[in-house]
């Protein structure tokens, strides 16, 4: 088990307190940028996209791409159940939903990164976006990322090339040319939206410059694409009842500190490895007490998506059976028990239908 703190220390709030504009920072050249290439690609306004019907508008999973989808085998259980309602992936999670047969009926992107976030879609310039770069190799999500080869790449333009067409792409105005031409390539049903990265009413707002690059919709994010998917699923595609899996929001007591994905830049920040331990902080997961730790990053998108839940309208649930996220507005519930719930209402349903 990795030795973390047990307490939020205040070195670690120093830099969750940081984290919004460090990230506005690093990213605010990158966005507007990204903005304006696509904006010859824009088609389609999330304002057009259609609502779901039948059973995709009674209930949603979303699939999010902790280490739990694949400890938990969360994308074969939804499968081996015939779930009939809507499933929402984010990109990180897309693949390993074709992996094991499973098509989403949308697929959020959101992040700029113009080298990584590729690598969801399979990557044309594999060899020369993985130069130098070790990311997908100390995490602990997509188990077949870190193989890192170039066969498996080539397996993945052509699965998402077989599937892409299945699927509506909730696109953020902010993804890279390379993200936006695999989109295109694979022939995503895509309909684009600016995220809410700041107070647009505030001067030299980089929120305001994104509206007027193309006049989309703009969509609080909770700072990252998980967020982004939550509330699309509630706020746009009005589903009133949503299970979340892979939201974990953190790491498994056995995953070594240097495989967790802000590892590298808390040592820049702080100047040492040693000591770093106090940049974590522990959670006991109260479903299983199972314990569990998270990053500044992490903590800071957890208490995001907690501030958005208290203002929604929607049931949501956590299933990921596991991680950091829980709290007074969400329950935490096993997959098997929403599967089986959901399954006993559209059942119920049927029944007063027939009737």
């Amino acid at each position: 088990m990795v030795m973390t703190s047990n307490r939020v220390t205040s070195e670690f709030q120093d830099v969750v307190d940081k984290i919004g504009d460090i990230g506005r920072k690093r990213h605010t050249p990158h966005v507007l940028e990204h903005a304006q290439d696509n904006r010859i690609r824009i088609r389609k306004s999330l304002a057009e996209l259609p609502m779901p019907t039948g059973a995709k508008a009674e209930s949603g999973i979303l699939i999010s791409a902790g280490p739990s989808v694949h400890r938990k085998n969360s994308i074969r259980r939804i499968l081996d159940t015939g779930y009939s309602g809507t499933v929402i992936a984010v990109d990180g999670a897309y693949l390993a939903c074709l992996r094991n047969g499973l098509i989403p009926d949308y697929i959020v992107t959101l992040d700029p990164h113009t080298t990584r976030v590729v690598r969801w879609f399979g990557d044309h310039d594999f060899e020369e976006n993985s130069r130098n770069d070790d990311y997908f190799q100390r995490q602990d999500l997509d188990v077949e990322f870190r193989k890192n080869s170039l066969e498996q790449n080539q397996q993945n333009i052509a699965l998402v090339n077989k599937h892409g067409s299945h699927t509506r792409a909730l696109v953020a105005t902010t993804v890279p040319k390379n993200v936006a031409q695999r989109i295109e390539e694979a022939r995503f049903d895509a309909y684009w939206w600016n995220p809410l990265v700041d107070d647009p009413s505030q001067s030299g707002s980089l929120t305001r410059q994104l509206y007027q690059i193309n006049k989309l919709p703009c969509i609080n994010t909770g700072g990252n694409v998980g967020g982004a998917a939550w509330v699309l699923a509630t706020a746009v595609l009005k589903i009133p009842r949503i299970a979340l899996v892979g939201m974990d929001l953190g790491y498994y007591a056995d995953t070594p500190l240097h495989m967790t994905q802000t590892y590298h830049e808390l040592i820049r920040h702080s100047g040492m490895t040693e000591g770093i331990e106090r940049f974590f902080c522990d959670f006991t997961f109260p479903l299983t007490g199972e314990q569990f730790y998270t990053d500044p990053t992490y903590y800071w998108y957890r208490k995001n998506f907690l501030q958005l839940l208290e203002k929604s309208s929607s049931w949501t649930v956590n299933c990921t059976e596991g991680g950091t996220l829980f709290g007074p507005d969400i329950e935490c519930q096993y997959l098997h028990d929403f599967l089986q719930k959901t399954t006993e209402l559209a059942t119920a349903v049927k029944d007063t239908a027939h009737g």
